[in-house]
């Protein structure tokens, strides 16, 4: 929803009623409002940040995942499925190795001096074809366990958001586990993942964050 999906499917049937499935139906009920509204909000706009680039049919391999914990270190992420040359910033993991033409288009991209973030097994499988010595370039390290990106520590995620968000004139202190969503207009989600309340810094304004809670704004 907040990158502008048009459906949500709740899954699986049978899941929906045993264990935990009845009371997740019940909160949903009394947060779709909402939901809802927040919906209304980002059809008004486009969201922002580091294009996230999976071709269609694309496999993760030892990357399952890693879109997800990317997301909730506080990269703002806006899918695509094309590669995303006239991005403003982007995110590449395994997946774009489906990408035929990916050396070329990765080279281009870094020649424009636009910030580019890799994971490490996409950058380790490039790196005899293109040259990613460049300032622009960052590599994310994932070491095969996209979970493990939750473990970073907020200091190591401060100094990465840092030139990435640069791009999209925006800049975002956080502890781990925050997610990030930007979009036109000047509205924001920030998303609180954490079994406590967080601080974080938004285009230098300070915010607390509930536990498991988020906050909007849509001006």
């Amino acid at each position: 929803m907040l990158v502008g999906a048009r459906e949500s499917m709740l899954f699986c049937f049978g899941g929906l009623h045993r264990e935990t499935g009845p009371a997740d139906i019940a909160a949903l009920r009394a947060n779709l409002p909402e939901l809802l509204a927040v919906a209304r909000e980002v059809r008004r706009r486009q969201p922002l940040g580091l294009a996230a680039y999976k071709p269609p049919n694309s496999s993760p391999q030892e990357e399952l995942r890693v879109f997800d914990f990317a997301g909730m270190i506080g990269l703002p992420l806006v899918p695509c499925h094309e590669f995303p040359a006239d991005a403003p910033a982007a995110f590449l993991s395994v997946h774009a190795l489906a990408d035929t033409n990916l050396a070329a288009e990765v080279g281009a991209f870094i020649h424009t001096g636009r910030p580019l973030l890799l994971t490490d097994g996409l950058a380790r499988r490039l790196a005899d074809r293109v040259n990613l010595t460049a300032t622009n370039v960052y590599v994310l390290a994932v070491k095969a366990r996209p979970d493990s990106l939750l473990a970073l520590p907020q200091a190591r995620l401060d100094e990465l958001r840092g030139p990435l968000l640069n791009a999209v004139h925006a800049t975002f202190r956080a502890p781990n586990r925050v997610a990030l969503y930007l979009f036109t207009q000047g509205g924001w989600v920030v998303e609180n993942f954490n079994d406590a309340p967080v601080p974080v810094v938004l285009n230098g304004r300070p915010l607390a964050v509930e536990t498991r809670g988020w906050r909007s704004s849509w001006p």
